[in-house]
């Protein structure tokens, strides 16, 4: 079953309609979020994040190390990687499932 919560805009701010906060499928919100949000960035939850913007900085991170964190940090959320592929140019493709 997919998890609703509060959903965002495409500025990350809490979408509106008719004068009200527009609630839904939030499954792609969270993972998104958990992709681009660094550990500690949450102060409530310092231990997740994952901080994709983090490996475009480094010059020897490999394909498999970055795989290796995006399986682990879904994970710690509830979320398992059914399939992921990086290419070079970095691109990627990511399906997942929330684990029951």
């Amino acid at each position: 079953m997919a998890r609703e919560d509060y959903l965002l805009d495409e500025n990350n701010d809490f979408a509106t309609a008719n004068g009200d906060f527009v609630t839904g499928a939030s499954d792609d919100q969270h993972v998104e979020m958990l992709l681009e949000l660094n550990k500690g960035e949450l102060k409530e939850n310092p231990t997740v994040g994952i901080g994709l913007n983090k490996f475009l900085k480094q010059q020897n991170t490999s394909l498999n190390q970055i795989k290796r964190e995006i399986k682990v940090g879904l994970k710690t959320d509830g979320y398992t990687v059914t399939d992921l592929s990086i290419s070079e140019d970095g691109s990627f493709e990511l399906d997942y499932k929330l684990e029951e």
